[in-house]
């Protein structure tokens, strides 16, 4: 938008001095001066400089009696911004501000714009008094469609989402963008120049300018209410872009034989029927190809080719605290735990933007082991923002009599902000598309604290694969723990353990861990950590028992994947490092 506004801005000032001074010389400088003080006042952005140099390429040639060349002009720019930030190509804003002015310049060319307004003076020539007004709109709708399917492979790939509504308030929002900036350009100097009454105009044309943002406001809430509003497709692979814009190319290519064929139409009039009636077949032949190609386009685009026959589990990395994502074979997904104490806003910077990424708009339960604020303050987040994130169904929570001043007040502000609450208590379970998810601790004779101690502890398994997740459960209730294995899951051997407490002192201790044996232990702490987690001993103790250990302190997130046949996959990311491991049991 930023380039739109300089667009507007350099343009105007530019045409404005030329008609004032009569000089091409004088307008362009002046034009680029007021772009100087733009850039000084938003700062330099990548849609800035591409915005930048091709205002200058086109006040350059008219000032050279030159020829303006768009694509020269944005060929240049892309070339510039990536000499000056290499690793802009990595960066969305840089694609949809370069993609969305070459839509306009290549994509929309020349000749098919001209047929539209060549149709379009016909139409208004027929109807001058009643139907140029929905002609025009019209128009304007197709063009806004037609960016937004060009623009929607990046959308995904970098946001994960498009919104559904976007053609209707882009209606709204460029026709007033104009108006705007006018206004609030012309109303800002009035009212830095002049004092006293002097200054009422201006003020009058910066309320109008907040009438217009309010007015933008309202319709956002308004479109984000109806049904559909976000359509969360996940990050789609680059195969799938390359095979869309393959189907753009396609399209490209019949449009210009169409084109073509025309052209030797106007030229063969006079000539034999039976040849115009071929050429009207021809035409038909491209619509329908070019449908094809446009439906096919996006079905690949936009269908999810994750596999249904696995069990995903991911140990996310929100630096000191704990957050795991579940998803089943069937596709239901749950979240154990989500907060973190040396990670700030990590609901929002962490946790929702993994959960889009694999198209995840709603959870299905979101687990809370305790009150701690490192496993619950991301999950407080993301419900303050169900509207622009990702929603949740259902909080679980602990039973009842463990519940601290933490639990409670989640538990209300939950429910004020329309989430169910439930309980479960040991032995209860939960068991959808093959996965199922069982209640171990804390049991109805716990005693203990309220806090580590009673965190909900829960066995998830799929097939013969066995997790344990113990949230931060130690002293009296790891002893409570081995009781409520050897009751309900005796002969079970859990394959991975995430390590209670980040790998504390005071827990994972020698006797709990000959009755797990797990063959994988992941620990979720922060890199550094103030609390010294994992210690020496623990990590020790795990080593003894031949456990092997995956930290996200050193690895990062940490998915699992488990196939039917109880294959086993994990994948270990270092920096820019991936690593998948894959053992059969």
């Amino acid at each position: 938008m930023t380039g739109l506004h300089l667009s507007v801005i350099g343009i105007g000032i530019y045409q404005l001095l030329r008609k004032l001074t009569g000089s091409y010389t004088i307008g362009g400088i002046g034009g680029i001066f007021f772009f100087f003080l733009y850039v000084l006042m938003i700062g330099v952005t990548v849609s800035v400089i591409r915005a930048g140099i091709m205002y200058l390429f086109r006040v350059g040639a008219e000032i050279a009696g030159r020829h303006y060349d768009s694509v020269t002009a944005l060929s240049v720019a892309a070339a510039v911004v990536l000499i000056w930030r290499p690793l802009s190509i990595y960066d969305g804003a840089f694609w949809l501000s370069f993609l969305a002015v070459f839509a306009v310049v290549v994509i929309m060319p020349a000749g098919q714009m001209e047929k539209a307004k060549t149709r379009t003076e016909i139409d208004i020539q027929k109807n001058r008094e009643n139907k140029a007004w929905i002609i025009q709109i019209k128009s304007m709708i197709i063009s806004n469609i037609e960016m937004q399917l060009f623009l929607l492979p990046v959308v995904l790939y970098f946001f994960y989402e498009f919104p559904l509504y976007a053609t209707f308030l882009n209606l709204l929002v460029i026709p007033l963008m104009t108006i705007l900036l006018s206004l609030g350009i012309t109303g800002s100097f009035i009212c830095m120049l002049c004092s006293g009454m002097f200054k009422i105009p201006g003020k009058c044309m910066l309320g109008i300018c907040g009438f217009i943002l309010t007015i933008y406001e309202r319709c956002c809430e308004f479109f984000l209410e109806l049904p559909g509003a976000r359509v969360v497709i996940g990050r789609i692979k680059i195969w799938q872009i390359l095979f869309y814009y393959g189907c753009v190319v396609g399209i490209y290519v019949i449009y210009y034989y169409e084109k073509k064929h025309t052209q030797k139409k106007e030229y063969a009039k006079g000539q034999e029927r039976n040849e115009e009636q071929e050429f009207e077949k021809q035409r038909k032949r491209g619509n329908i190809l070019t449908g094809m190609l446009c439906a096919l386009g996006l079905f690949v685009l936009l269908h999810r080719f994750d596999s249904l026959s696995q069990m995903q589990v991911t140990v996310l990395d929100v630096g000191q605290g704990d957050g795991i994502f579940l998803k089943s074979p069937g596709g239901m997904t749950c979240m154990i735990d989500g907060g973190s104490s040396d990670v700030k806003n990590v609901g929002q910077y962490r946790i929702e933007p993994y959960l889009l990424s694999k198209g995840v708009g709603t959870l299905d339960y979101v687990f809370i082991s305790h009150g701690d604020s490192d496993h619950t303050n991301g999950i407080e987040e993301m419900i303050s923002r169900q509207k622009i994130g990702v929603k949740i169904k259902t909080l679980v929570f602990p039973k009842e009599s463990v519940w601290d001043e933490s639990l409670k007040k989640l538990a209300i502000y939950a429910i004020e902000n329309g989430v169910q609450v439930a309980v479960m208590e040991q032995g209860q379970e939960i068991e959808k598309q093959g996965m199922k998810i069982l209640c171990l601790c804390p049991g109805s004779d716990y005693s203990g604290e309220t806090g580590n101690g009673a965190s909900m502890v829960l066995s998830v398994s799929y097939r013969e694969f066995d997790f344990l997740f113990t949230g931060d459960v130690e002293g009296i209730g790891e002893e409570k723990l081995c009781e409520s294995i050897e009751k309900y899951c005796p002969e079970k051997a859990f394959e991975v353990l995430k390590a209670a407490h980040h790998g504390s002192r005071n827990s994972s201790s020698e006797t709990f861990l000959q009755k797990v044996r797990p063959k994988y232990t992941i620990i979720s702490a922060g890199i550094e950590n103030s609390y010294g987690h994992p210690h020496r001993e623990t990590i020790e103790r795990l080593e003894k028992t031949g456990s092997r250990i995956l930290a996200t302190a050193n690895c990062g997130g940490i998915e699992i994947t488990v196939e039917f046949g109880g294959k086993i996959q994990y994948t270990l990311k270092e920096g820019s490092e991936t690593t998948a491991y894959e053992e059969s049991e």
